[in-house]
């Protein structure tokens, strides 16, 4: 058996696997934000008839993200180089909002008083210039820890290139202050850009003893129930042990939505689809990833609550526009959906759980695209007059009645998407147009066929149990792991060999800690890429690069990329390298595509929903009474326990051999 369960900010879903990777058994009950782990063992506790003895458990959870995003963490410190107090203050020159009088920067997780200097220093290339001084460093983290600091970063100036220095610190702190926690920049991040490397630094220090706890209470309460060892998502896409997590818990921040793309990439995969936009809608947000030749965009940096993260994960744009995001008026009295989000507790109007507050599900529970007595299945009845008395405190003053108003939520909500889907797409060179958009979560393919025309999409694949895709991906997973590190030339300055001499020095670093984690390094493929930037650009493009190739073929594969992301190349400017990235990845194990299991035939109910402005009649399906070939015409519904698909008017659904639900525009 494999048991893959995600956490998201309103539900919580599983899927049960067999040994030869069949579909056993799902689930979705609601999220427990003050603690996880209940939800993760009230759904397991459900599986009443399934024996899970020794059953591992594949994990995805939001909860290292949740704790910065809540600044929910320990007291934390920072010791630095002497003459870079202030790294985290000064960040960059950039910003977010280009005209805002009243900007401030981002508040750093490490308040300046809590940042000590002490005297080292290394040169570019990683040889000491000023030896530490290993009482300064003493004296620092004794005052830190009387300070009641409990978890400590360390950076120190060009330790990617020498760590010697910052293991020392680690080394002194475990002496003179044993229980405190400590995150080395040489460790987290062994790439060049001092505030980045800080920043994400402070992060993995800030969300450590949080994820180490909650993977601690987890594990203990699996154990008792006879259970195997849990593994999580990184934020790349490949599975780790929980063990690895707990030493680099940065690496889990976007661990929900990266094993959702998974998911989807290998159900697309099937259908015969290699370039795809995933759009998974759930309770709280929606995420979109695009997908070329059947491979995720992959980002070596992103932000998190404005807070820089120089990590390679999977390239997510994430957007305020879930079932659970807060209709409001914003102060210019416009109507405006999200970011602020209900979640699951207490959830939208309908819900029944305490919400008052308006919800772009309160919208579709209005119109009625969701049925009250078909939500989760039937097994959580939905409060329709809550939903339309919440939305009835904002139709009012302006001048709409709340199904009018419903559909205005719905667009908006429409519009914020297809914003973020061309974020990852248009904006990074390539048009959607080319792409089917992938549709999953709770609330994606409800929305999915509208998104679709904003951006001139014509197909859209709802995969079965689409609610469940972000469980799903987890056990369809790879376990990987990514390695880089930063050496600065130009490429025309290499001998032809020096590419695979970086390469090789970094496989053999690879290779020792994979097998420092009982894991056997020979069976994994390993995939390089290269950080690339015309001399004098102050950013990079990250280029794949075949196995043994030479500077020249690495310069033209660069160009190709910077034609592509910004429409131009430079072919005589010479190109430097400056970071050399390794993959290492073991392929999953089989796994069957999830399917819907036929249950009778076709049950279609026509009911009035609000579309246009009027009550018009649409169809309802339930979808295990869909056989391969069938085939509607929209206005449908087609609703499962764990997702409502709506076909709008001008689109047609049709079952493929696959079980999956392929919508398409008309001419």
């Amino acid at each position: 058996m494999r048991l893959g369960v995600e956490c998201g900010g309103t539900f919580t879903d599983l899927v049960l696997l067999d040994d030869v990777g069949r579909l056993v058994a799902t689930g979705k009950v609601f999220s427990t934000p003050a603690d996880p782990s209940l939800a993760v063992l009230e759904a397991i506790a459900r599986l009443e008839t399934a024996d899970l003895s020794g059953t591992p458990l594949l994990h995805g959870s939001t909860v290292a993200t949740n704790a910065v995003l809540e600044r929910k963490g320990p007291k934390l410190g920072l010791i630095v180089t002497q003459g870079f107090r202030d790294v985290l203050e000064l960040q960059r020159h950039d910003r977010d909002v280009m005209y805002d009088l009243h900007y401030r920067k981002p508040r750093p997780l490490v308040p300046r008083e809590l940042v000590r200097e002490v005297p080292e220093r290394l040169d570019a290339n990683g040889k000491p210039l000023v030896a530490l001084d290993e009482q300064a460093v003493r004296e620092a983290v004794s005052e830190l820890a009387g300070l009641g600091v409990t978890s400590i970063a360390v950076c120190f100036l060009h330790s990617y290139r020498n760590p010697a220095h910052e293991q020392r610190v680690r080394e002194l702190a475990a002496e003179v202050a044993p229980a405190l926690d400590v995150s080395l920049s040489s460790e987290v991040v062994a790439e060049f850009r001092e505030y980045e490397r800080a920043s994400s630094t402070t992060i993995d220090a800030f969300v450590k003893p949080t994820v180490d706890g909650y993977l601690s209470r987890l594990e203990r309460s699996l154990a008792e129930r006879g259970m195997g060892a849990v593994s999580m998502m990184q934020s790349n896409g490949g599975v780790v042990p929980a063990a690895y997590v707990r030493r680099r818990p940065i690496h889990v921040l976007l661990s929900g939505p990266a094993a959702g793309v998974a998911g989807a990439v290998a159900v697309a995969a099937a259908a015969g689809v290699d370039d795809i936009v995933t759009m998974d809608m759930g309770g709280t947000s929606t995420d979109v990833c695009l997908v070329t030749g059947g491979r995720p965009q992959i980002t070596n940096e992103s932000m998190i609550d404005r807070i820089p993260v120089k990590l390679s994960m999977v390239d997510i744009a994430t957007v305020g526009a879930g079932g659970g995001s807060v209709v409001q008026l914003d102060p210019g009295g416009m109507l405006q959906v999200g970011p602020r989000s209900a979640g699951a507790d207490p959830g939208p109007a309908c819900y029944g759980r305490g919400g008052t507050v308006p919800t772009v599900t309160d919208a579709n529970v209005t119109r009625g695209l969701i049925r009250p007595g078909h939500f989760l299945g039937g097994r959580h009845a939905l409060d329709r007059p809550a939903a339309v008395r919440a939305l009835d405190v904002l139709a009012g003053p302006l001048g709409r009645t709340p199904a009018q108003l419903a559909e205005d939520v719905f667009r908006i909500a429409n519009v914020a998407m297809a914003g973020a889907i061309r974020l990852v797409s248009t904006e990074r060179g390539h048009d959607p147009r080319d792409h089917t958009l992938v549709a999953y979560g709770g609330a994606g393919p409800l929305h999915a066929a509208a998104v679709a025309d904003e951006l001139g999409i014509r197909t859209v694949l709802v995969p079965p149990h689409a609610g469940l895709m972000s469980a799903y991906g987890l056990l369809s997973s790879d376990f990987q792991r990514r390695f880089a590190v930063t050496r600065v030339a130009d490429l025309s300055e290499l001998a032809p060999g020096e590419l695979d001499d970086v390469f090789a020095e970094l496989l053999a670093d690879a290779r020792a800690e994979i097998a420092a984690q009982d894991m056997d390094p020979d069976d994994m493929l390993a995939e390089h890429e290269l950080d690339l930037r015309y001399r004098g650009q102050g950013f990079e493009l990250t280029v794949p690069v075949p196995r043994g190739a030479g500077p020249a073929e690495a310069a033209e594969l660069f160009h190709d990329a910077h034609a592509l992301r910004y429409g131009h190349a430079t072919r005589d400017k010479p190109v430097q390298v400056v970071t050399y990235r390794l993959t290492l990845r073991l392929p999953r194990r089989d796994t069957a595509l999830p399917a819907v299991q036929a249950e009778g035939s076709a049950r279609r109910e026509d009911l009035p929903v609000v579309i246009g402005g009027r009550e018009r009649t649409c169809a309802f399906l339930w979808r295990a009474g869909l056989p391969p070939g069938f085939a509607i015409t929209g206005p449908a519904v087609i609703e499962e326990d764990s997702a409502t698909t709506y076909v709008p008017p001008g689109w047609t659904a049709a079952v493929d051999d696959a079980t999956n639900l392929l919508l398409t525009r008309g001419a």
